[in-house]
């Protein structure tokens, strides 16, 4: 089985090993088509299946990524050649290659990890922000339970939603000032990308979708 990352945008953004186990394989299994890599794999007539009817289906994230680890262990089983692709880089904020990482060693099922540019890098590049300080990666559905931190910047990931990106404002707003400069990343990576720098209170006055992050820099300098 092969772990393959699809890069933060088209095919043009992932790397020459990936590009080469999704067009060399047989079974195709993406995380979700909701995605511009995915798109574009299906506009030039590749197969592949996907857990986008997962996502509907779960009541929650750990359930979603749960059953999507059990199906592709099942999947990996009969097939050898399988490969299972997610967005930007395998072992980037990709809690189903966890899930599925730690099944395939309990099963002594061989997998290799294909990867490609992250999420991360493209956001950084769009910003032009180097990674001096470190920093920290955050999920917004797991807000305000994991919080940014004051000490270094931090990037906030599936900021998805007005309604996400309100629960992520509200929960900044107890340790940052409302007037605090952030920086919201849409499309980082694609031809669309743009970067906005607001106040944190703007946040949840904007559209966002699955490809909008968000950029904190640290608190106490």
């Amino acid at each position: 089985m092969k772990i393959v990352g699809l890069g933060p945008a088209g095919i043009g953004r992932m790397s020459v090993d990936a590009r080469e186990a999704v067009f060399s394989t047989k079974m195709l299994m993406l995380r979700t088509a909701v995605h511009p890599a995915a798109e574009e794999l299906k506009e030039i007539g590749l197969r592949f299946e996907t857990f986008d009817s997962v996502y509907e289906c779960a009541n929650d994230f750990d359930e979603v990524y749960s059953t999507i680890s059990e199906h592709v262990i099942a999947a990996a089983c009969k097939h050898e050649d399988l490969v299972y692709a997610v967005p930007g880089h395998p072992l980037c904020a990709e809690r189903s290659v966890e899930l599925i990482i730690a099944a395939a060693r309990r099963e002594n099922i061989d997998f290799t990890i294909v990867g490609s540019e992250s999420f991360v890098d493209a956001c950084l590049e769009a910003i032009a922000v180097p990674l001096g300080d470190g920093l920290k990666l955050v999920d917004a559905v797991a807000m305000p339970d994991v919080m940014p931190s004051v000490d270094c910047p931090n990037l906030i990931y599936q900021v998805y939603d007005r309604m996400i990106a309100s629960s992520v404002k509200l929960a900044m707003m107890d340790v940052y000032p409302d007037d605090f400069e952030i920086a919201v990343i849409y499309h980082a990576g694609c031809k669309d990308q743009s970067v906005e720098w607001i106040p944190l209170y703007q946040l949840d006055r904007r559209e966002h979708d699955h490809l909008t992050s968000v950029y904190v820099t640290k608190l106490n300098k």
